[in-house]
């Protein structure tokens, strides 16, 4: 490895080195990969077993996870690796999501995203095994959906309307759910 080389995959000495995270349309993301560590699958792409004295991570492509949604989730990463998200206990401490965030950096993170892009993260925290980012959104989105009708619901999950037939197929196989 060249003086060149060292100095590409360092930010500087006391960050240590980082990685680019590659989204599905190619767009590369540079961060600490320290940070990168939050996610499971970035530490699992890495051919180094003692991961934390890897000097020299190899770039992870994220092939599920589209540019725009791979950019905010970066951001939370960089975020993170400053100021951790404190844990979400359950039972939940309260029933908005202000009062169980308190953190008003991570409230902003959520709350600044449309309902597609949410559902985007919550599918990418999945896939790249980022816990504090999974429950961070899946908190969103129950918080949303506390207090709503079942057809407002649908409406919000993007759940298709049954057919008067499903319907009553639903009813007979499901009898539980739909008991009053």
């Amino acid at each position: 490895m060249t003086d060149d080389d060292a100095n590409a995959t360092m930010t500087d000495k006391n960050e240590g080195p980082t990685i680019k995270l590659i989204s599905r349309g190619g767009e590369s993301f540079e961060l600490p990969y320290a940070a990168a560590r939050l996610s499971q699958t970035v530490k699992d792409a890495q051919p180094c077993e003692d991961d934390e004295d890897n000097d020299s991570p190899e770039d992870v492509e994220i092939l599920k996870v589209d540019t725009p949604c791979l950019e905010k989730v970066v951001e939370f990463l960089k975020h993170h690796q400053i100021e951790p998200l404190n844990e979400i206990k359950t039972p939940l401490e309260d029933n908005t999501f202000e009062g169980v965030v308190k953190q008003e950096w991570y409230q902003k993170f959520v709350k600044g995203v449309d309902q597609p892009m949410l559902f985007d993260l919550v599918t990418a925290a999945n896939f790249m095994a980022i816990q504090p980012l999974l429950d961070l959104t899946c908190l969103q989105v129950s918080c949303q959906l506390m207090g709503k009708s079942a057809e407002e619901i649908r409406v919000i999950l993007n759940i298709p309307k049954l057919t008067p037939e499903e319907e009553a197929k639903a009813r007979q196989e499901h009898r539980w759910i739909f008991d009053d």
